[in-house]
């Protein structure tokens, strides 16, 4: 009895491992059948050579030039930032040379005068010249840009000092003044020897704003006074002859590298305040070229007394 019970206990037993050992097989192929349905299917790999990056770009910019076009609606509707750097010299050049055909210097300025007037050449002005942008036209323009204030309150500086009152914008403004007036009379004694400087110099002194200038600065009219006046006036004078001279010298430079006509147009654009004092002072063309070429001897208005001396 004991026999059949333990060996029933052991048929049991073997039974048991047996029913977990199926269910265990049944339940491992069920799960490697469901592995192989979610497993991707097997794919072929191919390496990226270098014959394949080429047909990709072989092919990206062949495709280029139409993804641009698609994407152009787009990027025209923004704005885009105006150009900053004024046009070169060469360009306002050729573009002002096919406006203004033939002689640039002609017998009475005319046609340099048509072309400082153009839209075109304008517009370079006020690309090249930004803080002088309160102008519509070159006289505008030259009046603006002519006044050396900085220039002017040095040379003030050098005569007005303590006790005197310091240098203000209206000395620069009385100097400037005398200074266009020197610089025109020298100029016309280039067209007219016979012009009576001192005469002219005088009435200059007499009327305004120059006199009323006078009274305010040397009211007392004292010996001091007075010695600082004639030296101002003479070292101004100096100044004005100098800076005349400096521009005739760039003129002739640029006639002689460019020739006449293209180096008129070049003193057009590369010294506008230049070309406003010629404009401004010469009448005579034949007389502006005599005086590029250096024909005149140096001329100004303290000077005269000293040359009649020794006729």
């Amino acid at each position: 009895m004991g026999y059949f019970r333990s060996g029933y206990q052991g048929l049991c037993n073997l039974l048991t491992f047996c029913v977990l050992l199926g269910f265990v097989v049944v339940c491992g192929c069920s799960e490697s059948e469901n592995r192989n349905a979610l497993a991707p299917p097997e794919t072929t790999t191919h390496p990226i050579s270098e014959e394949v990056v080429t047909e990709v770009l072989a092919a990206v910019e062949k495709n280029r030039l139409a993804a641009e076009i698609e994407f152009a609606p787009q990027l025209e509707a923004v704005p885009m930032a105006p150009m900053q750097r004024p046009p070169t010299i060469a360009e306002v050049m050729a573009q002002l040379r096919m406006e203004f055909p033939g002689n640039v210097l002609d017998d009475d300025f005319t046609r340099i005068r048509e072309i400082i007037e153009s839209e075109t050449y304008l517009d370079f002005l006020k690309r090249t010249y930004p803080q002088e942008n309160q102008f519509q036209n070159f006289d505008e323009f030259w009046a603006l840009a002519s006044v050396d204030t900085e220039g002017y309150m040095e040379f003030l500086s050098k005569y007005f000092k303590s006790p005197l009152p310091e240098p203000t914008a209206e000395d620069v403004d009385v100097l400037h003044y005398m200074a266009l007036f020197e610089r025109n009379l020298n100029v016309r004694t280039y067209h007219d020897e016979a012009v009576q400087v001192n005469e002219v110099m005088i009435e200059m002194m007499m009327n305004e704003p120059v006199h009323s200038w006078l009274e305010q600065r040397f009211v007392d009219a004292d010996a001091v006074n007075i010695l600082l006046l004639i030296k101002l006036l003479v070292y101004h004078s100096i100044l004005v002859d100098e800076h005349q001279e400096e521009d005739r010298e760039k003129i002739h430079a640029l006639f002689v590298e460019h020739g006449t006509q293209k180096g008129f147009l070049r003193v057009a654009l590369q010294e506008p305040v230049c070309l406003g004092y010629v404009l401004k002072d010469f009448t005579d063309v034949q007389v502006f070229r005599k005086w590029v070429d250096g024909e005149f001897r140096e001329v100004a208005w303290w000077k005269q007394p000293q040359d009649n001396e020794k006729k």
